[in-house]
């Protein structure tokens, strides 16, 4: 009767062995869906943050954008710090660009690194003065842009007769398809398209007339403070 329980524990064993040895299986094999689980979780993340990150230009490339402003040379039309609703679209793929609009636009040869790594063009925000087909030009250090109004007569423009301009006056310059002269409200504290033909004697800071493809947008409104909230003509 003995050596009969014996064989049954002896027996037993194994069975009980095998039992741990498939528990340590299930673990490792839990172990390792949790592993893969994780991984397709970042993957997941991942791709949500790329499609994000893919949407976001898509829309501030070609429908709108928002823009903060640095400076005072559009006061008082805006403020520094006043956040700005920019429609893309419009310029993009209509080139609707009119005297008088405020854009936000890029100049030759200007930009600035993103992160410190992303070299990217310098945006400002400025007023369209002159389109296609209109003149400008220097006299006696003012300079003065000649276009046709809707009724069609001629109307000559001083930009800054009560400021003063150093440099050498220039002929008159007919602006040609896709070029704009672009300057800020504040006629006084702006670098613009006025910056040209030996301004200030340093070619580096010409700006002159920009082409289309340097106008990123047609300023809106003001979103933000909420009490400035407005439309910008």
């Amino acid at each position: 009767m003995q050596d009969r329980e014996n064989d049954r524990i002896a027996a037993a064993v194994p069975v009980e062995a095998e039992g741990g040895a498939a528990r340590a299986r299930k673990g490792r094999r839990k172990k390792g869906k949790a592993k893969k689980s994780f991984l397709r979780e970042v993957m997941e993340w991942i791709e949500s943050l790329a499609a994000a990150v893919v949407i976001v230009l898509i829309i501030t490339n070609f429908l709108f954008t928002l823009i903060r402003v640095d400076g005072k040379s559009m006061y008082p039309t805006l403020d520094n710090g006043e956040r700005l609703f920019v429609t893309v679209a419009d310029v993009k793929f209509a080139g609707a660009i009119h005297r008088d609009d405020v854009v936000i636009c890029h100049y030759p040869g200007r930009t600035s690194k993103f992160l410190g790594i992303i070299t990217q063009p310098t945006l400002f925000v400025k007023r369209v003065v002159a389109v296609p087909g209109d003149t400008v030009y220097r006299k006696g250090g003012v300079n003065y842009v000649v276009y046709t109004n809707d009724a069609g007569e001629t109307v000559t423009e001083a930009l800054d007769a009560d400021v003063l301009h150093y440099g050498a006056d220039y002929d008159p310059v007919t602006l040609g398809k896709n070029e704009y002269f672009v300057v800020g409200d504040n006629r006084g504290n702006s670098h613009d398209s006025r910056d040209w033909n030996g301004w200030d004697y340093d070619a580096s800071n010409d700006v002159g007339p920009i082409t289309l493809d340097m106008i990123v947008g047609h300023v809106r409104s003001v979103i933000w403070p909420l009490g400035a909230i407005r439309g910008v003509k």
